[in-house]
């Protein structure tokens, strides 16, 4: 699948998602009508995209329909949990919320969504560390460090995990890298 592809099969989603919720409005970008969804509609949105890639590579014997640890289960029995969001107004920020460091998955895959463009970083499990002499749970990569944030201050269950768009990879490279990971 080439960039134009997975555009394309992102825009039908959000075509089929912003008609079914009766949006109706008209822009002009790519995908502005991300802009009227709520974020669960987003996460959705992001949710069955991933799961079309990931199916032209491998199948998905279990979907995440129910609520599970993970989003996706492949017949090789690797997990994905699937964060997404848009970028901020005001910034070029992506807060993907919802984020459980004890949650049995083995990639999270961050899927960032702007009105003309579309971003992603996938995290092996392995790259959430918890400091304990800070008492904080961090996302590591090589290179790059970045804080999970406490949703609210009495929640130690879920965290968010802000991203620059200069952290995220164009879509364009998506396919590749989960082929390499599935195959």
């Amino acid at each position: 699948m080439n960039e134009k592809d997975l555009e394309n099969k992102l825009l039908e989603i959000i075509e089929r998602k912003h008609f079914e919720l009766n949006l109706g409005k008209y822009y002009s970008a790519k995908f502005s009508k991300i802009k009227d969804f709520e974020a669960n509609a987003i996460g959705q949105i992001g949710e069955e995209f991933i799961k079309k890639i990931i199916a032209k590579y491998t199948e998905i014997i279990d979907d995440g329909v129910i609520h599970n640890e993970y989003d996706i289960k492949t017949k090789d029995g690797i997990l994905f949990e699937i964060k997404t969001a848009r970028k901020g107004r005001t910034n070029n920020t992506f807060q993907y919320s919802g984020i459980n460091p004890n949650y049995n998955y083995d990639f999270l895959i961050c899927l960032g969504l702007c009105e003309d463009s579309v971003h992603f970083r996938i995290f092996n499990k392995q790259n959430v560390k918890y400091i304990h002499k800070e008492r904080k749970f961090y996302m590591e990569q090589e290179n790059f460090k970045k804080q999970l944030v406490q949703m609210n201050p009495q929640n130690q269950v879920n965290y968010k995990l802000t991203l620059n768009i200069l952290d995220l990879y164009d879509i364009s490279l998506l396919p590749e890298i989960l082929e390499q990971l599935l195959v």
